[in-house]
C-alpha cells in the first residue's frame, strides 16, 4: 500500500468494486480515507478501550468502511494484504490517542 497523507489517499494492490449512485459498480485501487471523526468512534467494539485497543480484526470492517465512506460490503472484499496495511495505520493512530487508545 502507498499513500498521499496530504491528501488521504490508500493506493490499494488489489481493486475494490464499489456501487455508483444511480446503479452499477466501478473497481477502485484507491480509497480515499477521511479524517478520523467522533461518530466512527461508534463504529469500534464496545470494549476497545477496555482491551486496550486489542480487537478482532473483523471488527475494524465498518471503521473503515464508515472512514473511506463506502458501503460495508465494498470494504468486505479488501484484500487481506491491503487490510492489514490500512489497519496498520488505524492501529498506530488509535494507541496513540489519548481519548480512544492507551498512551
Amino acid at each position: 500500500m502507498t499513500t498521499d497523507e496530504s491528501a488521504g489517499i490508500i493506493n490499494l494492490k488489489y481493486p475494490i468494486s464499489i456501487p455508483k449512485a444511480g446503479g452499477g459498480e466501478i473497481e477502485t485501487t484507491r480509497l480515499k480515507m477521511g479524517r478520523l471523526k467522533l461518530k466512527h468512534l461508534r463504529l469500534l467494539p464496545h470494549d476497545f478501550v477496555e482491551k486496550e485497543g486489542k480487537v478482532e480484526l473483523a471488527s475494524l470492517i465498518p471503521l473503515i468502511a464508515g472512514i473511506a465512506d463506502i458501503p460495508i460490503e465494498s470494504a468486505d472484499e479488501i484484500d487481506i494484504e491491503d487490510f492489514e496495511n490500512i489497519i496498520n495505520g488505524l492501529m498506530s493512530f488509535l494507541a496513540v490517542s489519548p481519548m480512544v487508545g492507551k498512551k
